[in-house]
């Protein structure tokens, strides 16, 4: 029995446009409005008569826009994101609304684009492509690095970290990792060791950790000291795992060669936004992106055409699921008991 259910979606990119559509031809039973605003306390009348609402991580689910969803007739929050700590678990739970997130979608987009951004700057990529705009084609200060003749330090050994540990083997790297709950999945690819023996002996370190509270800024100036002079360090999982300032300082003495980083701390000021000409307000980051051995990308490791195919297919498969069985196996926060 087909169950009809409308669904509007929110934050709406053009490169999910035809995704959507496609994928609505697979759930005939949700009615989908699509908008490219973002959900706020104004534009959640556009939610009007929709069971469900569809965001992205920059929408934030506040206690006030809860009840203005909870009026507008909203049942279910779908966030086509891994991460939800955007959405207020307080705030849903007053108004019985149910949330869900994607937490996987494809397996490569990641781990590849971690890569990508080590051999970048194992190369000096960003250092040879302002020489090349000003036709320097001189050796001068491009050597780089091997990397498979290196040492590589993995944090985080989830599903997309053994990737990630897997394509560092294949290049020939020794890969030490650290987890507090080494993965079966992940022993073929690395060597478990402590979080103490990969600051100290690792030339390239990972991040592919979630972000908590026992984690946050793990690298700081006290872990810095403790690495190899001339470590090279790579960041594709949370801002907040890393005191950029601190990093900063690391890089400018020396002791840091080089960081790579999709991601930072606080981005919700920027990413996503278009930025030209404007006062980021934010030291540490406009000097970093200044440094010819730093390479800083805007949150889109993630940013493939599969990628985005699982993200929709798995946050309309979540609402299929709540609305046939009145729950979700991916349901992030449990519906307060009446």
């Amino acid at each position: 029995m087909m169950i009809a259910m409308k669904a509007t979606v929110y934050g709406l990119r053009e490169d999910e446009r035809p995704l959507f559509a496609k994928e609505a031809e697979r759930f005939p039973e949700i009615e989908l409005v699509l908008t490219k605003e973002y959900v706020t306390e104004d534009s959640a009348a556009l939610a009007e008569g929709a069971d469900a609402i569809l965001i992205t991580a920059p929408c934030t689910i506040t206690p006030a826009l809860a009840r203005r969803l909870h009026g507008a007739g909203v049942r279910y929050i779908l966030t086509r994101s891994t991460g939800f700590g955007h959405i207020d678990r307080q705030a849903i739970q007053n108004y019985g609304i149910r949330a869900a997130n994607v937490p996987a979608y494809s397996l490569n987009a990641v781990p590849e684009f971690c890569l990508l951004l080590t051999l970048n700057l194992l190369r000096n990529f960003k250092r040879e492509s302002k020489m090349l705009e000003k036709k320097d084609f001189s050796l001068s200060g491009i050597q780089g690095k091997e990397l498979g003749t290196m040492t590589v330090g993995l944090f985080g050994t989830g599903r997309l970290g053994t990737r990630e540990a897997q394509l560092f083997k294949a290049m020939g790297c020794r890969v030490l990792a650290y987890n507090p709950h080494p993965r079966e999945a992940a022993k073929p690819y690395v060597e478990y060791v402590t979080k103490e023996t990969v600051l100290r002996e690792a030339e390239l370190i990972v991040l592919q950790c979630a972000l908590n509270e026992e984690n946050r800024h793990m690298i700081n100036t006290e872990t810095i000291a403790q690495m190899r002079d001339g470590v090279y360090l790579v960041n594709t999982a949370r801002g907040g795992l890393m005191n950029f300032a601190d990093v900063l300082d690391g890089l400018k003495s020396g002791k840091i060669a080089g960081l790579a980083t999709d991601v930072y701390d606080h981005e919700e000021t920027f990413v996503r936004k278009n930025c030209a000409g404007m006062d980021l307000g934010d030291p540490v980051m406009e000097e970093l992106m200044g440094m010819e051995n730093v390479i800083l990308t805007p949150h889109i490791a993630f940013f493939t055409e599969a990628a985005i195919r699982d993200i929709i297919h798995t946050s309309l498969e979540n609402l299929r699921e709540f609305a046939r069985t009145g729950g979700c196996s991916n349901e992030v926060y449990q519906a307060k008991q009446s």
